[in-house]
C-alpha cells in the first residue's frame, strides 16, 4: 500500500539544467539578433514605395499594346501581387546571338516577338536586411514570370529604386 501512494519528486539532475541554460541563452540570443538598433524588430521594419523596371521578352507581337498603367501584375508560379505598371515602352524582340561564320555575338531581331519595358510600383516594408512585399523579395537580375489582364510573359528586373 505504501508504494502506491508515493509521492512525485521532482528530481533536477545536471543534464536538465544544461538543457535550460542552452534554452535561456537561444531565447536571448534570438532577441538580440532580430533587433534592429532604431527601436523596431526585424520583420516589423518601415513601409516603403518601391520602384522596379521590369523586363519581359519573347512576347508573341501586339502582346506589349496590351499592357497599360494601372494593370497589377501577379507572378505565375506562386500567385502573388508584384506590383502595378506604371509605365511601359516596347520594341522588337533582339536576343544576343552568335554569328557561327565570324564567331562574334550579335543582336539578331526575331520577326514577329517583342519586348516590353516596365516601370512598376509596389508598397513593400523594408526590413533592414531586405525590401520585402507580402513574401516577393524582388532583387535585380530576378528572373520573374508576370500576367497581367490579357497578357503573360517572362522576365527580368532590371533596375530597383527605392
Amino acid at each position: 500500500m505504501n508504494a502506491e501512494k508515493r509521492k512525485f519528486k521532482l528530481r533536477i539532475n545536471l543534464f536538465d539544467i544544461v538543457i535550460i541554460i542552452a534554452a535561456l541563452g537561444a531565447g536571448f540570443l534570438l532577441l538580440r539578433l532580430t533587433d534592429s538598433g532604431d527601436g523596431t524588430v526585424l520583420g516589423t521594419g518601415k513601409p516603403v514605395t518601391l520602384n522596379y523596371t521590369l523586363e519581359l521578352f519573347n512576347l508573341p507581337a501586339g502582346t506589349a499594346e496590351l499592357i497599360a498603367a494601372g494593370d497589377r501584375l501577379t507572378e505565375v508560379v506562386e500567385k502573388r501581387y508584384v506590383g502595378t505598371v506604371v509605365s511601359v515602352e516596347y520594341g522588337p524582340y533582339m536576343p544576343t546571338s552568335k554569328n557561327s561564320l565570324t564567331g562574334d555575338y550579335i543582336l539578331a531581331e526575331i520577326p514577329e516577338r517583342e519586348v516590353a519595358v516596365i516601370e512598376v510600383t509596389l508598397e513593400a516594408v523594408d526590413t533592414g536586411n531586405e525590401i520585402n512585399a507580402s513574401g516577393f523579395v524582388p532583387r535585380a537580375g530576378m528572373s520573374l514570370s508576370v500576367t497581367g489582364r490579357g497578357y503573360a510573359g517572362p522576365g527580368v528586373i532590371l533596375d530597383i529604386k527605392r
